[in-house]
This record gives structure tokens, C-alpha cells and sequence, in this order.
């Protein structure tokens, strides 16, 4: 199984506006009420859906600290980013760096022309760590997880490093 576990104070607040020639999309940092914890069990790591997927495994003095699952999606010669879990003893010392490092290198081994990822607009911390990689906003789906994502403030964001 896969644990997403994560905290966050702040989130980016999403509003869509529907005008009479379009809509307006804004994403502004802003602070939950409350303490937003994400704590689900329900994916397992290796899924059909995931296709043919490499998984890599980090370990610090041969404890496993953190892993990660990638795909090459022919369709659109993108690096999938399905997971990348770091456990919370190992976090800030580097293996999210080289798990990216490692991204970049398997996407222009696989003549990828980018490397793809989804994160939740509640985990800022992620969504940092994404932005000082190089990752962009590329876009969005307001209601993935549930119906009231928007209102929950847990939107599905896509980010991508076109190479």
C-alpha cells in the first residue's frame, strides 16, 4: 500500500469563475481555518492503471527511506510521476532531489519531452519542493477526488519540466 500522509497550513485556494466569453481560473495561496491532514491507505503501489511502471527504492545506511514509480506514457512521450514517497524520518536530506535527478535522467534516456506530476493544492509543502525543481503549472481538474474538492481545497493540480 501506498500512505499518503501529509499536513499543511496553507493551500491554493482555487476559484473558477464562468464568464459570458469564458472562464476565469485563479489559484491563490491562502491559509486553512484549520490544520488540513491527509492521512489515506486506499492505493495500492503497483496498479494496472499504472502501466509498465519502474519502481525505485532509496535507502540511507540500508534503511529503506523512500520510493519511487515512474512510466513512460508513449501517447504523449511523457515521464509519469505516479508516487514519489519519502518516509518522515528520511524527509529533508536529499532523496526527493535525487528521485528528481533521476527523473530527469530516465525522461531523456526515454526520449521524453516531459516530465509530468500530480499533487493535491493542500500540499503546499509538495507543491514548493515541485516549484524550486523546475515544475509548472500545466493544469487542473477541480473535482478528481470528490465532488466538493474545490470547497474541501484539495484540488488535483498537474505539473510538469518540458525538456
Amino acid at each position: 500500500m501506498t500512505i499518503f500522509v501529509y499536513s499543511s497550513d496553507w493551500h491554493y485556494k482555487v476559484s473558477i469563475l464562468e464568464r459570458e466569453d469564458g472562464w476565469s481560473l485563479d489559484l491563490k495561496k491562502t491559509k486553512f481555518p484549520h490544520t488540513f491532514v491527509k492521512h489515506d491507505e486506499t492505493d495500492k503501489f503497483i496498479q494496472p492503471y499504472k502501466g509498465e511502471s519502474e519502481i525505485y527504492l532509496a535507502f540511507i545506511d540500508g534503511i529503506e527511506a523512500g520510493q519511487l514509480q515512474i512510466e513512460l506514457q508513449p501517447f504523449s512521450k511523457s515521464l509519469r510521476v505516479w508516487d514519489i514517497d519519502i518516509w518522515p524520518d528520511f524527509k529533508r536530506r536529499g532523496i526527493g532531489q535525487a528521485f528528481m535527478e533521476l527523473c530527469g535522467r530516465r525522461a531523456t534516456e526515454l526520449d521524453a519531452r516531459r516530465i509530468v506530476l500530480e499533487v493535491q493544492s493542500s500540499n503546499s509543502k509538495a507543491i514548493a519542493f515541485y516549484k524550486a525543481m523546475g515544475f509548472k503549472l500545466i493544469g487542473m481538474d477541480a473535482s478528481c477526488y470528490r465532488n466538493d474538492d474545490v470547497e474541501r481545497g484539495e484540488v488535483r493540480l498537474e505539473m510538469a519540466i518540458h525538456l
